[in-house]
């Protein structure tokens, strides 16, 4: 009987961390950038899975043109195969913070998304500057299912001081 108990104390004790909190690591600012950095590739590569995983049932986008887009038009518009074949595009963040509020559980993302055509990268030349577009972003991303899912974002494209 001593024996079954423990025998049964031990796969209690096994299966204990899979209902814990998850690892701190999870909920940290590189974790949330980890998902911003997913979320634009899978816009650069038009993958509505990626997309699917990251978006929030309740996604609400507010577009750089003020336009309310709702997680279901967002994806279908990604969804569509591109009009044409479209250059490279090469994207960096800047200026990126990152707070957490309620409990950790809510992520606000701020920053500057940069865009560059690939070709000006390589060639070591200057892009033209009409050809590089600057883009501030707030991205809110909620703690659920043990994972980060993003509930509003927001984008205004902008030109910088002196262009």
């Amino acid at each position: 009987m001593k024996a079954r108990a423990l025998v049964l104390a031990v796969l209690a004790l096994s299966t204990a961390p899979v209902f814990a909190d998850p690892p701190q690591s999870e909920r940290t600012a590189a974790a949330v950038m980890k998902v911003e950095h997913e979320w634009l590739g899978a816009l650069q590569h038009r993958d509505v899975r990626t997309l699917g995983r990251i978006l929030a049932a309740e996604f609400i986008d507010s577009d750089f043109q003020g336009d309310a887009v709702t997680r279901t038009q967002y994806l279908a518009y990604f969804a569509r195969p591109a009009p044409g074949p479209a250059p490279r595009v090469l994207q960096s963040f800047e200026d990126t913070r990152v707070r957490f509020v309620a409990d950790d559980d809510v992520a606000i993302v701020t920053g500057l998304v940069i865009s560059r055509p690939e070709a000006a990268s390589k060639a070591g030349a200057s892009a033209d500057p009409a050809a590089v577009r600057h883009s501030r972003f707030t991205d809110v991303f909620v703690w659920r299912d043990g994972r980060w899912q993003a509930v509003t974002g927001q984008e205004t494209h902008f030109a910088p001081a002196g262009s």
